[in-house]
C-alpha cells in the first residue's frame, strides 16, 4: 500500500535543507508582525532573496541600467533566470538568457509589446 507520508517527508529530506530561527519572547513587535503574516516560509525566502540581489555584485550585468517599465510574463521569465545565472556566475546559461531577451525584445517590440528604446534598455542592462 502506498504510504503517502512517508514519501512527502522523504520528498522533503531529499530536496530541501531546513532552517531554523529563534526571536525572543520580549521581542513583541518582531512576534507580532511574524505571527501576522500569511505564509512565513514565503516571506523569509522574499527577505533573504531582496537581500541577495541589493548587496550583490555584477559579473555580467550592466547595474548602471534600470528595467523601469512593466515586461511580460515570458520577458519577465527570462530577466529573472539571467539575473539569477549572473548571481551563479554562470556565463554559458547567462550568455544564452541575453541572447534569448533580445530575440524576445525583437518579437516584443514587432508586435508593439515593448517600444524599441525599451527593448535597447533591455539590451543594454544584460548585453551578451
Amino acid at each position: 500500500m502506498f504510504d503517502q507520508k512517508r514519501y512527502v517527508n522523504e520528498f522533503i529530506k531529499d530536496h530541501y535543507r531546513t532552517f531554523k530561527i529563534r526571536v525572543r519572547n520580549e521581542d513583541e513587535v518582531m512576534l507580532r508582525h511574524l505571527e501576522g503574516v500569511p505564509n512565513l516560509n514565503a516571506y523569509i525566502l522574499k527577505l533573504v532573496e531582496e537581500d541577495i540581489r541589493r548587496s550583490r555584485t555584477y559579473p555580467f550585468i550592466d547595474p548602471t541600467v534600470f528595467i523601469d517599465f512593466a515586461l511580460s510574463r515570458t520577458m519577465q521569465e527570462l530577466v529573472d533566470a539571467a539575473e539569477k545565472a549572473d548571481i551563479l556566475g554562470d556565463y554559458g546559461l547567462y550568455m544564452n538568457l541575453a541572447d534569448a531577451i533580445d530575440s524576445q525584445g525583437k518579437k516584443e517590440t514587432s508586435k508593439h509589446l515593448l517600444s524599441e528604446s525599451q527593448w535597447k534598455q533591455l539590451t543594454k542592462r544584460y548585453r551578451p
